[in-house]
């Protein structure tokens, strides 16, 4: 047994409100790329890497704000 398999899958009912219920609070790659290409992003993009990461490439329109910035606040 692996160990992705060593954790039953949920049941179907679990599986619908565990995802309905992150969506709450998270959106997919997906619709963050629709709405920029579509210019209807009315949402500020983080990304999160270290400069060096972000300056080496990153989404147009993004604003850099390092993870350790945002945790020593």
């Amino acid at each position: 047994m692996s160990y992705v398999t060593e954790i039953p899958a949920a049941d179907s009912a679990a599986a619908l409100a565990h995802f309905s219920d992150l969506l709450r609070f998270e959106t997919d790659c997906w619709d963050v790329h629709h709405a920029l290409a579509s210019g209807q992003a009315d949402f500020v993009l983080l990304d999160v890497r270290s400069p060096e990461q972000f300056a080496a490439g990153h989404i147009r329109g993004a604003i850099n704000l390092p993870h350790r910035k945002i945790v020593a606040g």
